[in-house]
């Protein structure tokens, strides 16, 4: 774990601004509109599309996240720092919070007034003086003058109990009705536990003696007041720092270890290293490579340790908990970009829900997570193939599959509608309704596949035989189903009721039905037409919404935006992702469910470890896709990102591929990718067509494929602009 040791500050890395830039960056971020665009050097300001600006700072295996925003606030659950500046020529403009230009979670907002501004930067790293499951943050401020007339700047940093709403109140917080707060020299002491300490220069109110505080009460006594009277371009900086816990630690040991540039560089070289374990994706879209960086933060983030092993959560905040079925996106999402390790020590955490009869159960009557569990071992074991862990699995994976039988047998055998299937379960969450739920059915499938696919890598081919007689057995129930159900499409239960949910992922990534089976185009058809026109893009691809029409979901639509990916219609998956993108946050997380029109996510707050595994997969799939039986590149690729894409390291069932889209001339396109013992299959961006390859082996399909047989790795060929509706919605 990273200790907060002394380290050398390298300033080439570009750890801390200069005062000058600091100014000039604050004016970016408070008096002009957030730019996606910008120079080298320069941060991505992105504009924040709720209606609170939020960010979480952890670190994977911390207990908790400190919670930046809304406003110029930080804190950690049982206190929080809340700064405004003091100033009669108006109130304080507070900008949204963004981090690093490479996606680093440092946090940066600022305030500013026509007279003065203050750039805020905040990072939060482990340290082990205070616990192996805790946080330091430490937190900046540089104040600016701007106006040409030198002025008095007062800048208050108050201790609150929490931030205002929207906040998160851990389970872990202090319950109680008061507060007794009071200074200690520099350190602000809570009900006798140290929560903060501030620079020395600050004068502190109460200058002494102590307050009494209710619950409910607000902002506390304790307050931190700097002032400096300033030029035009002159700055003053002031520092702060504080505990996620409120600790009995002397506050002089661990301001020793609360250095801003100090903690500043430690938190920037842990989750670089981090970041450059994953695969490295690069698009002529910045915006899309931001979100790849994004989501892998939140992913990474996500993450607590419990008996040595890795926990992923659901969010930084309210979801520090897992469930199947956002644990096995997650195991899916970080075994295609590449953390192998930490995608199997989550797959490897799932086995602790298995029950004695086999279930696999993260919630009472969610029947699904028996086949998610299982489909969650195999994407860890199959990427890259791993014969030691598969074998690992296969106790857990055997249990699950005798469940999964004796349940199908005990429908086939008493006299209901839709014999074959799994039983009633009344999830209370997703669909709402006690039914028989086509999503549990569609989960079942694929985790006996895994099942499969696991057992034939770990060598057990007896098991292999049986999961897959399970397979054929239950799609012939589950065809049958569907046959007397009477939906035109793919209903959330046989019965017809209920929310659409688990029924959306029969495409994907259950691939229950075939991508050009009519069922799936008309449920696509059926949820899209459910989002408010105006709320999400034109081609009616984008954002789902999820009960009241008004209401978007994050990731609901992910499977069908995957469906139309392997359906041949890239530009239904792009709209998607451009959707989700601009229905971020100013740091690119995504909240799970907010109103469309005013960006309102109530106490739900972002970033949700789903989507942003949904994101990673999505994306991943569009430039590498291992779901056939041949490696497919480019499927989601339109003409610009075969103006160099690359991406680095990503594991597929046929080993560990580099990938790169380029177009050395404007009428010729190039894949290149390591070769594997498999065919691939290149597919050609919208709006144009092959007309000639002169790659040895390679062969056009429809002038939409390039076909190339196995251990080639690189081909060419040269296109045409494709005839106004050559191509229909299906290829």
């Amino acid at each position: 774990m990273l200790r907060c040791a002394a380290l050398a500050h390298d300033r080439s890395g570009g750890p801390l601004r200069r005062p000058l830039l600091a100014a000039l960056l604050l004016t970016l971020a408070c008096d002009r509109a957030p730019r996606t665009v910008v120079a080298p050097g320069e941060p991505l300001v992105l504009p924040e599309h709720y209606a609170r600006s939020i960010a979480a700072l952890g670190m994977p295996g911390a207990h908790r996240a400190f919670q930046v925003g809304h406003g110029s606030v930080i804190g950690g659950g049982d206190a929080a720092i809340a700064w405004r500046l003091i100033d009669d020529a108006g109130a304080a403009r507070v900008s949204p919070v963004w981090f690093e230009r490479d996606g680093v979670p440092v946090a940066h907002w600022s305030m500013a007034t026509a007279r003065e501004s203050v750039a805020f930067e905040a990072a939060a790293v482990p340290c082990a003086a205070l616990g192996d499951t805790s946080l330091l943050v430490s937190i900046e401020a540089i104040v600016t003058w701007r106006d040409a007339v030198p002025g008095a700047s007062t800048l208050e940093a108050r201790l609150a109990t929490r931030a205002d709403p929207p906040a998160v109140i851990p389970w872990d917080a202090e319950d109680t009705d008061r507060h007794e707060e009071r200074w200690n020299g520099r350190f602000a002491y809570r009900n006798g536990l140290l929560v903060a300490g501030v620079d020395p220069t600050l004068t502190l109110t109460p200058a002494g003696g102590a307050a009494t505080l209710t619950r409910g009460a607000g902002p506390g006594a304790l307050a931190a007041i700097g002032r400096a009277t300033l030029a035009r371009g002159e700055t003053r900086r002031w520092h702060y720092w504080m505990p996620v816990y409120p600790t009995r630690v002397a506050g002089v040991g661990i301001e020793r270890l609360a250095g801003h540039a100090r903690v500043a560089h430690d938190a920037r070289a842990a989750w670089r290293d981090w970041l450059a374990h994953a695969a490295p994706l690069a698009t002529p879209d910045s915006l899309v490579n931001a979100a790849w960086r994004a989501a892998l933060v939140t992913l990474i983030v996500s993450h607590e340790k419990d008996a040595g092993d890795w926990v992923p959560l659901g969010n930084p905040f309210q979801y520090r908990d897992v469930w199947l079925r956002d644990a096995a996106r997650s195991v899916r999402a970080l075994a295609v970009a590449g953390l192998t390790d930490l995608a199997r020590g989550d797959a490897w955490t799932l086995r602790r829900f298995q029950l004695p009869n086999g279930a696999l159960l993260s919630q009472k009557s969610q029947l699904d997570g028996t086949g998610e569990a299982l489909w969650a071992f195999a994407q860890a074991a199959m990427l890259p193939p791993s014969r030691e862990w598969a074998i690992r699995t296969l106790p857990t994976v055997r249990r699950a599959l005798d469940w999964l039988e004796v349940q199908r047998e005990l429908t086939a055998r008493i006299d209901m509608r839709f014999p074959g299937v799994l039983p009633y379960a009344d999830p209370h969450d997703n669909e709402l309704v006690r039914a028989e739920l086509v999503g549990d059915d569609a989960w079942a499938i694929c985790g006996a596949a895994a099942a499969a696919r696991l057992a034939r890598l770990a060598g057990d081919d007896a098991l292999a035989s049986r999961a897959l007689d399970a397979v054929v057995a239950h799609r012939r129930a589950f065809a049958a189903a569907l046959d007397h159900c009477g939906s035109p499409d793919v209903p959330p239960s046989w019965q017809g009721v209920g929310r659409d949910w688990g029924n959306l992922t029969v495409g994907y990534p259950t691939r229950v039905l075939a991508p050009d089976d009519p069922r799936l185009e008309r449920l696509a058809r059926r949820v899209r037409a459910r989002t408010p026109r105006g709320a999400a893009t034109g081609t009616g691809a984008g954002l789902v919404s999820y009960g009241p029409a008004d209401t978007l979901h994050s990731y609901l639509g992910t499977d069908l935006a995957q469906w139309s990916l392997f359906a041949g219609r890239p530009a239904e998956a792009r709209a998607y992702l451009a959707d989700l993108i601009a229905h971020g946050s100013s740091t690119l997380g995504q909240a799970e469910l907010f109103a469309w029109r005013d960006g309102a996510f109530g106490a739900n707050l972002p970033p949700h470890a789903t989507a942003a595994a949904g994101l990673v997969d999505l994306v991943r799939n569009m430039v590498v896709a291992d779901d056939r039986d041949t490696l497919e590149l480019a499927l989601g690729a339109d003409r610009a990102w075969w103006r160099g894409t690359r991406l680095e390291r990503a594991p597929t069932r046929f080993g560990t591929i580099d990938v790169t889209l380029e177009a050395p001339a404007s009428d010729m396109r190039r894949a290149r990718w390591t070769p594997v013992e498999a065919p691939v299959r290149v597919r050609v961006a919208d709006g144009e067509r092959a007309i000639q390859t002169p790659t040895p082996g390679a062969r056009i399909v429809d002038g939409r494929w390039i076909e190339c047989p196995p251990r080639v790795g690189a081909v060419e060929f040269r296109v045409a602009a494709d005839p106004p509706g050559a191509r229909g919605a299906g290829s």
